[in-house]
C-alpha cells in the first residue's frame, strides 16, 4: 500500500469523509449493512452504495433501533448514530420524546439508555463476527466530564462485543458555544467506535 491508501485513526472533515475509511477496513462488497439511524444518509454520501446490501431505516420510517425488523444473526453490519448532540436540555427532551416515543426525557441518561438498548438489539441481528459501527461524542454536563465513548466501550465488552477500533472525527469549524465563559476544553471531535460480535 502507498501512504495515501492507508486509513488513519483521526480525520478532519465530515461524517461523509471518514465513514468510507471504516467501510474500507471492516466490510466487504456484498455485505448486508443495516444503517438503523440513516436519516438523510450523510454517512453514505461518498460511498458507492451499490457495493453493499444497504438496509437504510430510521425512526421516521417507523423502524426503532431498539426493535429491528431483522432475523437473529442476519446482517453483517449495523450502523448506529442516535441523536446525542443538543444545544439545550429542552431541545434534547423534545427530540428524544417525539422521535423515540419516550414518556419522560430529563437528560442524558435517556440518551445513554437509547444507545445501550440499540447496542443490545444490534448484537441480536448481527452475524457471528458481525461489525457494529457506533458514533458518539463526549460531553461536559453541569461542569462535569461525561466520557460517553468509554461507557459504550465498557458496556459493549459486557454484552459480547470486542472493541476493534476507534476513529476520531475532528470538525472543520468551531463547535457550538452555549456559554461565553470556559472551564473545560471545547469538544470539537466525535468518535466512531467499531465493535465486533464475539
Amino acid at each position: 500500500m502507498s501512504d495515501g491508501e492507508f486509513v488513519y485513526t483521526a480525520k478532519v472533515g465530515t461524517n461523509a469523509d471518514l465513514f468510507p475509511d471504516i467501510l474500507k477496513i471492516y466490510f466487504n462488497a456484498g455485505d448486508t449493512i443495516a444503517d438503523v439511524t440513516y436519516g438523510r444518509g450523510v454517512f453514505w454520501r461518498n460511498v458507492d452504495v451499490d457495493r453493499y446490501n444497504l438496509l437504510a431505516t430510521d425512526i421516521n420510517d417507523g423502524v426503532d433501533l431498539r426493535s429491528l425488523p431483522y432475523e437473529d444473526g442476519s446482517v453483517d453490519g449495523v450502523v448506529l448514530d442516535p441523536p446525542y448532540a443538543h444545544s439545550s436540555p429542552a431541545k434534547l427532551k423534545d427530540c428524544m420524546a417525539q422521535r423515540y416515543n419516550l414518556n419522560s426525557v430529563s437528560g442524558l441518561d435517556e440518551v445513554h439508555a437509547l444507545y445501550l438498548d440499540g447496542m443490545v438489539e444490534s448484537s441480536r441481528v448481527l452475524k457471528k463476527k458481525g461489525v457494529l459501527v457506533l458514533k458518539c461524542q463526549d460531553e461536559v454536563v453541569s461542569g462535569k466530564q461525561r466520557w460517553n465513548h468509554i461507557l459504550y466501550i465498557e458496556f459493549g465488552s459486557k454484552k459480547g462485543f470486542i472493541a476493534e477500533d476507534l476513529f476520531v472525527l475532528v470538525q472543520k469549524g468551531k463547535p457550538t458555544m452555549r456559554h461565553k465563559y470556559q472551564v473545560h476544553a471545547r469538544k470539537n471531535h466525535s468518535y466512531f467506535l467499531v465493535f465486533r460480535k464475539k
